[in-house]
């Protein structure tokens, strides 16, 4: 029978109670009668184990209590905050401890130890009984994510060190004593000197992981992870927002995921729970909230419309341009309307087969368009005899330039030829433009830059305009 998890977590922390009470009795005593720095300093370290059990077992019960209306993120943090207290009791016992030691070493301080086997025979005994003590809590620290429960457990395994460092130092001691060599009797303090060095690398390593806890720092990587996560899902289209709040054993996770506005309630549910599922089994002890906001998506469904439109289009070696194209959206369902130019002038029967040709390309390519209405017009040619007269009109180019070019650093229009045709001209230029706009905005521009040079020139019959970025070389063409 599987016991419940706050029994099972609770239950591991009191027996570590039990034998933290244990070792501070038995330590203290053989401690006081051989007259051991390094067994006191175990007995000291043992007794900070024994508060540290205590306040892990008072922690795991409070974290286990869930939210209420004071705590609406639960009680994981009095872990962090346990464990961060036993952090500071370990570096206070190390400061003690160091300080002996160097009265000891440096300043003439001395207590003879003596049944130094006794001591070593007390320090095997702890090393079994930390041992096994550090196994149990980090299973259970491992199976519930438990801080509390890995602070204990770092305690009785740093225990083990110390002891064993405790157990050379009285070696030296017991060895010392026998053979008549006093330098070996400084090895009891020296090795006080190193469990308390070792324990402070350790507890400053467990701290700076408690504080993050409880500054709410992100593990490393994770948020790249939920990231990752949740984009590999159809559907997601935008993430705006990702926070994460570690708390004991569980990360409370908060994404905002942009969904188009154009899918139903019943689909914008399932692509949250498909991020849900998917996020539970990457991070299995998490509390996921997930927000949608809509994106509006028809600026791209009109381009990739356009797009593969022009496409089936080009196919066709008499269709020369899509003149106009009108996408209309009716009871879910698009219809095109599309005004193709052509370089023939078509019979009906050949118009009516090429334009159900190119209804069914359409319709094979984008399935949810339910009609596509064709026209076709002519493209208009005329053929022009004209003069070239450009070296003849230096004061009429200079004019032009003049008028047009006023913005520099954005237009630049050059390389402008005219060109005559009766009492008529046409210009022909090229306008370098500053910035990536699109056909639209060109289009503006180059009608109104049309219009002002006819409104200025009478004789001005058309106007000829090639638009290139202005840093193309000159005499370039798109």
């Amino acid at each position: 029978m599987m016991m419940p998890k706050n029994n099972e977590k609770q239950l591991v922390a009191f027996t570590s109670v039990l034998a933290a009470l244990f070792l501070v009795t038995i330590k203290t005593v053989v401690g006081l009668a051989t007259g051991s720095l390094g067994i006191l300093s175990e007995a000291a370290h043992s007794a900070l184990d024994l508060g540290a059990a205590v306040v892990t077992l008072f922690a795991v019960r409070i974290s286990d209590k869930p939210p209420d209306a004071d705590h609406t993120y639960g009680h994981g943090k009095v872990e962090s905050f346990s464990a961060l207290i036993e952090t500071l009791l370990l570096l206070v016992t190390c400061g003690w401890i160091i300080y002996e030691a160097f009265e000891r070493l440096f300043f003439g301080k001395s207590i003879e130890v003596i049944n130094t086997t006794w001591g070593i025979g007390t320090m095997v005994l702890s090393i079994v009984i930390d041992i096994s003590r550090s196994r149990a809590l980090k299973k259970m620290a491992d199976k519930y994510n438990s801080q509390a429960l890995e602070a204990d457990a770092l305690h009785f395994s740093s225990d083990v060190w110390s002891s064993l460092v405790v157990i050379g130092g009285l070696a030296c001691v017991g060895l010392g004593t026998y053979f008549k060599i006093p330098l070996l009797h400084y090895a009891d303090p020296v090795s006080a000197l190193g469990v308390s060095l070792l324990v402070i690398v350790v507890s400053i390593k467990l701290g700076k992981r408690t504080i993050d806890v409880l500054l709410d720092t992100t593990p490393q990587g994770m948020i790249a992870d939920i990231l990752q996560t949740a984009k590999d899902i159809q559907g997601v289209l935008d993430i705006a927002s990702v926070r994460v709040r570690p708390s004991g054993p569980l990360f409370f996770i908060d994404l905002n995921v942009g969904i188009s506005k154009n899918e139903s309630h019943r689909v914008v549910h399932t692509i949250v729970h498909k991020i849900r599922t998917a996020l539970k089994d990457r991070f299995p002890n998490s509390d996921i909230v997930i927000s949608t906001y809509p994106i509006d998506v028809a600026g791209i469904e009109e381009e990739e419309t356009y797009g593969t439109v022009k496409q089936i289009v080009d196919t066709f070696p008499v269709c020369t341009n899509i003149h106009n194209i009108n996408v209309y959206e009716v009871s879910g369902k698009r219809h095109i309307a599309v005004h193709i130019e052509v370089t023939e002038n078509l019979r009906l029967e050949q118009s009516h087969e090429l334009s159900h040709e190119i209804t069914a390309l359409i319709q094979q390519q984008l399935p949810d368009v339910r009609d596509v209405n064709v026209t076709f017009e002519t493209a208009k040619q005329r053929h022009i005899v004209a003069q070239d007269v450009t070296g003849q009109s230096a004061d009429l180019i200079g004019r032009l330039d003049e008028m047009i070019n006023k913005a520099p650093d954005k237009l630049n229009c050059h390389d402008i030829k005219i060109y005559r045709q009766g009492e008529k001209v046409s210009v022909f230029l090229h306008c370098g433009l500053k910035g990536n706009y699109g056909s639209e905005r060109i289009e503006k521009l180059s009608k109104n830059i049309s219009r002002r040079i006819k409104k200025n020139f009478t004789r001005v019959d058309s106007v000829h305009i090639h638009v290139e970025p202005l840093d193309a070389k000159p005499g370039d063409s798109a």
